[in-house]
């Protein structure tokens, strides 16, 4: 079969991305997961893919799709998805996670992000809304943060 990778819809709900098609969970039993086309409704698309209950190994894949797939798009949401979790999750600087993040994006999908203008300011607005504490610039400090000295 072919292979797919797994990413988080806004809501957090797992996402199954293959051949540049999405995919939500429909329904799951003990033994399988049935996924259904992200916009089902919205294309009327009857794209479906059937998982073991794991989620390692497709057990049925139905191409009825009635729209070609956009692999710039999934992509670009893998990007949004890492630029979040870096940004919640590390102390980098806002053009050091943008780097790290364009690193693997194909041409496609370069040109068809937003201006970096805007993409710095979500990793801005992310880190405002953590905790974390900020980053000492100068060498005279006296205490380092609890937070800044456990590592993960």
């Amino acid at each position: 079969m072919s292979t797919f990778t797994f990413s988080t819809t806004e809501k957090n709900k797992p996402l199954l991305i293959c051949k540049g098609f999405t995919y939500t969970i429909d329904k799951t039993t003990n033994d399988k997961t049935y996924w259904k086309y992200e916009h089902v409704r919205k294309f009327k698309c009857k794209g479906r893919i059937h998982t073991n209950c794991t989620h390692t190994t497709l057990l049925h894949e139905n191409d009825n799709h009635n729209h070609p797939g956009n692999s710039v798009s999934t992509e670009i949401r893998i990007f949004e998805e890492k630029i979040s979790h870096r940004a919640l999750n590390s102390n980098e600087t806002t053009q050091n996670v943008i780097d790290y993040c364009l690193t693997n994006l194909s041409d496609n999908a370069v040109a068809s992000l937003p201006d970096f203008k805007h993409v710095k300011r979500n990793i801005q607005n992310r880190r405002g809304k953590n905790d974390l504490p900020e980053i000492p610039h100068d060498k005279t400090f006296n205490l380092i943060p609890d937070k800044l000295t456990a590592t993960k």
